[in-house]
């Protein structure tokens, strides 16, 4: 339950018309990351935050500052930022197969839910695609119950820090889930 209270008030939620995902808070200044696809060809979406206050309160607008298609990864930023915003710390320490790892987003709308698993490999250059895009770059598979709507949203070690933003399931198998590795969002970051 630590890891849940460290982590959930660093997750938001990102919606438009017609999709939802999740998105992870990583300054104090605004700014979040999520998954492109989560983003991508919307005119207009939303961001939720999990504050004090009202839905309205906590509603706001923000806008794409960069996103890499390749490895499905964007950098948002809120237009109007939040008082008290608590951002997620982005580890430097890279998880090893059988590490436990935690996620939390919004799995077919089910808002900040939680889940526990562990990392089962580490695939390099890893290829994926959904109906228009072909995606390729290390992430983590790992053994953790995600679904639509988790997409973005962090996954993170047993002390709350950011190691990965859980990405896809796999239409090949059963309880196969990936997240972009930390070594990915710290190369997008840095570019």
């Amino acid at each position: 339950s630590d890891v849940y209270d460290n982590a959930v008030d660093k997750v938001v939620l990102i919606y438009s018309e017609d999709n939802m995902g999740s998105g992870v808070l990583i300054s104090n200044r605004g700014f979040l990351l999520t998954n492109w696809h989560v983003v991508k060809d919307k005119k207009e979406f939303y961001v939720l935050t999990l504050a004090e206050g009202s839905y309205e309160e906590n509603k706001r607008k923000a806008e794409v500052i960069k996103f890499n298609e390749t490895s499905d990864l964007a950098l948002l930023r809120l237009t109007t930022i939040p008082r008290n915003l608590k951002p997620i710390k982005i580890s430097k320490v890279i998880p090893k197969v059988g590490d436990s790892v935690h996620a939390v987003g919004h799995p077919h709308g089910e808002m900040w839910s939680y889940s526990k698993g562990y990392i089962s490999a580490h695939r390099e250059e890893y290829s994926w695609q959904d109906k228009e895009v072909n995606f390729q770059g290390d992430v983590y598979q790992m053994q953790t119950p995600i679904n639509p709507g988790n997409s973005g949203g962090p996954l993170v070690n047993d002390y709350g820090n950011l190691i990965g933003l859980n990405t896809f399931v796999s239409t090949q198998g059963q309880g196969l889930t990936y997240a972009v590795t930390v070594e990915e969002i710290i190369k997008f970051l840095n570019e």
